[in-house]
């Protein structure tokens, strides 16, 4: 049930209007006849929705008590007044009131009037909530994140942008966002990710710069805001690449460098010349190399030296039988 405060310097006009609420099924919490009162009435009953009369009992008049309730507190007013020239409409534009209904007035007349003002009331509150949400999320973003309109001009900056870019937001509110952090050679490079980023989400690795004129390695994210499948704006966050492309530097280098080592890597390949009985290697000179010498200089190998089972049989016999009876020889 609607809760209203009734605050009307006529008693009988307010009565009146009590009972045509009542009628409709709204909860009256009180009446007051001047401004101070309905302060402390709106203060302590905390009211949905205000009937506010402009002419009060008192030295307030019902624009001023609106405004000091305003200070404190968010409820809805109907202002309620047989007083419709032009200078008092426009004084009682300025608390923003949710409407202005000229006395006399049908019963249908405000029952309509009080309906909409608590659906807008609403729709305010709903809409500051989603600001706030945005806000916060937007403020504590640990990116450095900029709002910008549909020019692409900077509306705001969170703090993470001021601490990064070195800009303040007076600095740079209004401006276009390619004079402020893009460099004069990524100017091509930036126009084509704008005109991307109108239309949908931007992934994009690049340099941006500083206040102080260096360029910084930063990781783009970007997309546009959309209300009511409607473009407001894009919202952007820079993220600090730096350390990820010095890894990146060095990885490359690593690999330059094992890949000039394999190029250094002696290999092998083709037909060899070899001695059938002596087992000499020629070379590409024509001269015989024992087969150990010749690989040493066209591989990187080292060699030890052995006696197989067949060459230890046929030259040290007893040695062969004895490791043959311990069973030390793998043939």
């Amino acid at each position: 049930m609607t809760k209203i405060l009734i605050v009307e310097d006529e008693r009988i006009i307010a009565e009146d209007i009590k009972r045509t609420l009542i009628n409709y099924g709204y909860e009256v919490l009180a009446i007051t006849s001047s401004g101070k009162e309905a302060i402390e009435k709106a203060k302590e009953l905390y009211p949905d929705l205000i009937l506010m009369d402009i002419i009060l009992k008192g030295d307030m008049s019902g624009i001023e008590t609106v405004n000091k309730i305003n200070q404190d507190i968010d409820i809805p007013v109907i202002f309620l007044t047989a007083i419709a020239d032009e200078s008092t409409i426009q004084s009682a534009k300025k608390v923003l009131p949710q409407a202005y209904i000229v006395k006399p007035f049908e019963n249908e007349e405000l029952h309509a009037a009080i309906e909409i003002a608590i659906v807008k009331h609403e729709a305010k509150i709903k809409l500051e909530e989603s600001k706030a949400k945005f806000e916060s999320i937007f403020m504590g973003n640990p990116e450095p994140s900029v709002y910008l309109d549909n020019d692409l001009h900077i509306i705001s900056i969170n703090p993470q942008f001021r601490r990064y870019f070195g800009y303040n937001l007076d600095e740079v509110k209004g401006k276009h966002i390619d004079d402020i952090i893009v460099h004069k050679e990524k100017l091509e490079e930036a126009r084509e990710l704008n005109l991307k980023m109108t239309k949908d989400q931007v992934y994009h690795d690049t340099l941006r710069k500083r206040k102080n004129g260096t360029l910084v390695p930063v990781s783009i994210s970007a997309a546009p805001i959309i209300i009511n499948n409607k473009i407001c704006g894009s919202f952007v966050i820079y993220k600090d690449i730096t350390k990820r492309k010095k890894a990146e530097t060095e990885r490359e280098k690593v690999i330059t460098e094992l890949k000039q080592a394999l190029k250094k890597v002696k290999t092998l390949s083709g037909l060899i010349p070899i001695c059938s009985h002596c087992k000499k290697v020629r070379d590409d000179s024509g001269y015989w190399q024992k087969v150990e010498e010749y690989l040493s200089q066209h591989s990187d190998v080292d060699f030890s030296h052995g006696i197989c089972p067949d060459c230890l049989k046929k030259y040290y016999p007893d040695q062969y039988k004895k490791m043959k009876k311990k069973g030390t020889l793998h043939e």
